[in-house]
């Protein structure tokens, strides 16, 4: 299911693979997965999320 905002509008990152700003957001995106399934399988597994959540806000500045 691909997200829309409240408008409508939505968010496509198909192809672009000469954009480099592209590419740096779908590297986040990956590293931030890789972190989550990297914990899933622990003792703590909702370790993870946090870690996950962490790493957006950091990335992303969601906190602004």
């Amino acid at each position: 299911m691909k997200y829309k905002n409240k408008n409508g509008i939505e968010l496509s990152y198909q192809g672009h693979k000469n954009d480099t700003s592209v590419q740096l957001v779908k590297e986040v995106l990956r590293e931030a997965i890789r972190l989550g399934d990297k914990n899933v399988y622990s003792k703590y597994p909702r370790q993870g999320w946090g870690k996950v959540k962490e790493f957006i806000n950091e990335n992303f500045s969601l906190d602004d």
